[in-house]
């Protein structure tokens, strides 16, 4: 009911259709001339009054726009997931795999403000990106990109994710990082995946926006990417 409200009134404000912008435009021009002579009548007429009006409507203009500014801000930053996924839980440590920055930015700002570390590998058409990032993000401690050297290479993945894992800050363990396999090529998150699955660590993947069946350039919300063994009907083992 509020939605077919808002699209009729939403007619009388819209040049698009003449005759029912007319009649919207007549009706804030008498309500403004109300306001303002309700105010008058309040305040006095006089000029220093009227400066006073005049003022206060600019901060309550003012006031306004950056309210909604701010609640539009938070909507961009915490786009809803809207995939019927579970998203993780979050992490102090995080890897991922380096293309565009826009992912990586999304699968860090999740995490925070748990997040403590950051594991980036890159390929030389990407490791620009990747250093970006480390000089971007200086509230984590980064290590050096890890570069592969072949993209289609996904045992090359595989041996640089287990390297990280066997080689975590002291007093960490596997449970305090996930994986995001969201960048690079399809081999490389293949590495990845089967380098997690190996050790039973958890993986992520963050999902690009679509609006319009187009990539909006924006990315939505990590979800959690569940590898351990389930029971079907028939009592055998199956993997998700």
């Amino acid at each position: 009911m509020k939605k077919n409200f808002d699209q009729v009134a939403g007619v009388f404000f819209s040049p698009e259709t003449l005759f029912p912008f007319i009649i919207g435009a007549i009706f804030l021009a008498v309500l403004g001339n109300s306001v303002s002579q309700i105010l008058s009548n309040i305040f006095g007429d006089s000029v220093e009054a009227s400066f006073r009006i005049a003022l206060g409507s600019v901060l309550i203009f003012g006031s306004m726009v950056w309210v909604l500014q701010k609640k539009l801000e938070k909507q961009l930053q915490s786009p809803p997931l809207n995939l019927d996924k579970q998203p993780p839980v979050k992490h102090r440590g995080l890897i991922l795999l380096v293309s565009r920055p826009e992912p990586c930015k999304a699968a860090i700002e999740f995490h925070s403000p748990v997040l403590e570390r950051c594991w980036l590998i890159c390929s030389q058409s990407t490791l620009s990106t990747a250093k970006e990032l480390k000089q971007e993000l200086t509230q984590l401690q980064i290590a050096d990109p890890i570069v592969v050297n072949d993209v289609y290479d996904p045992i090359e993945f595989f041996r640089a994710v287990k390297r990280i894992y066997g080689n975590l800050p002291q007093g960490w363990n596997g449970e305090d990082v996930i994986s995001d396999f969201t960048g690079m090529t399809v081999l490389g998150s293949v590495g990845m995946v089967l380098a997690c699955r190996s050790l039973g660590n958890q993986l992520q993947y963050t999902p690009a926006e679509f609006k319009e069946g187009k990539p909006s350039g924006r990315s939505l919300m990590p979800i959690e990417i569940v590898l351990k063994p389930q029971s079907n009907n028939r009592g055998t083992q199956t993997n998700s």
